[in-house]
């Protein structure tokens, strides 16, 4: 018997949650107040990925992540309703992975990303799973594009390997979606090439012994 078999996928949910209209319209009301203090708002530059802020008026959206409280919005009252509802559909994704070890909610922190926004290539190690949620999106506000982990070993095989397929695996973005991925996977977004802005929100989860 012979089987052409490819060796270690990468687990991923994508999903549409339950009530996502309701979630998201506490969800914006809730993310007017922690972005109306200045003390909260960080205005994101190119060098994004290495958490310096910027104070240009042409800027790449801002952000509520905070180096030093970096658990703000899963530690906030305010937001336990968001992330009790994501809860269920989280521990059914990890109990299809036949998974059952303990986990929780960390560093989650919203973004805000207005016409011509992007996100730089980066990932979350050397957290476990790492997830966005989308509070508000148009269309053209921008996919997100996640890297084959396999980038280095796929530059060395022979051209024309047929199954290897694309080294990227783009998503097109829609109001209430949830997805989660390793926190290793590189990603990153493309422009926002609307008006409208494109809102998420962040965060990771740890797996293991809990603190």
């Amino acid at each position: 018997m012979k089987q052409l078999k490819p060796l270690f996928p990468v687990p991923t949910l994508q999903a549409i949650i339950d009530d996502q209209e309701s979630i998201n319209t506490r969800l914006l009301t809730e993310l007017d107040k922690v972005f109306d203090s200045e003390s909260k708002k960080r205005i994101l530059s190119h060098k994004w990925a290495s958490k310096e802020w910027t104070t240009e008026k042409h800027s790449l959206g801002y952000t509520n992540f905070d180096p030093s409280n970096p658990n703000s919005l899963t530690t906030d009252p305010n937001f336990k309703f968001f992330f009790d509802h994501l809860e269920p559909l989280v521990a059914e994704f990890f109990a299809q992975l036949d998974y059952y070890d303990r986990w929780h909610f960390v560093n989650g922190w919203a973004s805000v990303y207005p016409k011509g926004a992007w996100v730089p290539l980066h990932n979350h190690s050397p957290l476990h799973w790492s997830a966005s949620y989308y509070v508000k999106t148009h269309e053209g506000c921008g996919n997100i594009l996640f890297t084959d982990p396999k980038e280095y070993a796929l530059a060395n095989e022979p051209p024309g390997t047929r199954w290897r397929g694309d080294c990227g695996h783009s998503v097109e973005p829609t109001d209430g979606m949830l997805l989660i991925f390793p926190s290793y996977l590189k990603h990153e977004t493309l422009p926002n090439e609307v008006d409208e802005d494109r809102i998420i929100i962040s965060f990771n989860i740890k797996t293991g012994m809990l603190d």
